[in-house]
């Protein structure tokens, strides 16, 4: 499956370093292990284009924000295109060049409240319309959970394993002995998470340690509130790997 990167900032680059496997892509242990070169994540030939923005850009654009974009032609047999904090002119010139060039899938990640106001969100959705392109905004990017409205996104989701973050556990004796990544939160921090629950016992005091771990991984998004969420960014983040570890515990067999 091909897809098309487009991203400016520290964010953008960790997906895309995610998704290459570059080496030391987590610094969250003071000695790497490489644990997560168990998981073949390098995905380099899926990438048909990878685009930084130009840095700098004003609010609004008087040029054509086409001329910073490739041109639709390098769009062709791209199945996803992820749009990652980009200029808001860019973004709203996004779905018509992905339905010319036949793109299925146009997912745009939010981060950060700022990234992207109500009204252009809007105008993003309005331009699909009517087509078989599919977009999604989730929010977080870990947010994004398969689901039968959208099952061209879903196909990205389970050929990349990115998106809401899913594990398997081992259970002995109510202590985890193992845990692996199904689906990884797309910065990444998953596959720390899973690493350090080896020894973790199965009680109430589960959250605190998923939560420390998650922490000090550490997250990119806002801790700016979020009047959708009505919490901040990084916060629902943090839930999210919760539940992620909550829903693999519950169903694990404990061996004794």
């Amino acid at each position: 499956m091909k897809i098309a990167v487009l991203y400016s900032g520290a964010f953008g680059l960790k997906v895309l370093s995610h998704l290459r496997d570059v080496e030391k892509f987590c610094t969250g242990c003071t000695d790497c292990t490489e644990c997560r070169r168990q998981y073949d994540l390098n995905y380099s030939r899926d990438i048909a284009i990878a685009w930084e923005q130009p840095d700098n850009l004003p609010v609004m654009l008087e040029e054509d924000p086409l001329q910073y974009l490739p041109p639709a032609s390098k769009f062709k047999g791209v199945h996803t295109v992820l749009a990652i904090n980009l200029q808001q002119d860019i973004l709203l010139s996004l779905p018509e060049q992905c339905i010319q060039a036949g793109v299925k899938a146009l997912v745009v990640p939010l981060e950060d409240p700022l990234w992207l106001q109500g009204g252009a969100r809007r105008q993003v959705e309005q331009k699909a319309k009517g087509t078989d392109l599919e977009i999604v905004f989730p929010k977080p990017f870990c947010a994004l959970r398969e689901n039968e409205v959208h099952p061209e996104v879903n196909k990205f989701i389970r050929h990349f394993r990115i998106g809401f973050p899913l594990f398997t556990v081992r259970k002995m004796d109510g202590v985890i002995q193992e845990a692996r990544v199904v689906q990884s939160s797309p910065c990444g921090a998953a596959y720390f998470v899973a690493r350090n629950l080896a020894g973790v016992p199965d009680d109430e005091k589960l959250h605190e340690i998923v939560g420390n771990k998650w922490h000090n991984y550490p997250c990119t998004s806002s801790m700016k509130m979020d009047r959708e969420l009505k919490d901040t960014v990084l916060h629902f983040a943090g839930e999210l790997h919760r539940e992620g570890v909550d829903m693999a515990t519950s169903i694990a067999e404990d061996r004794r």
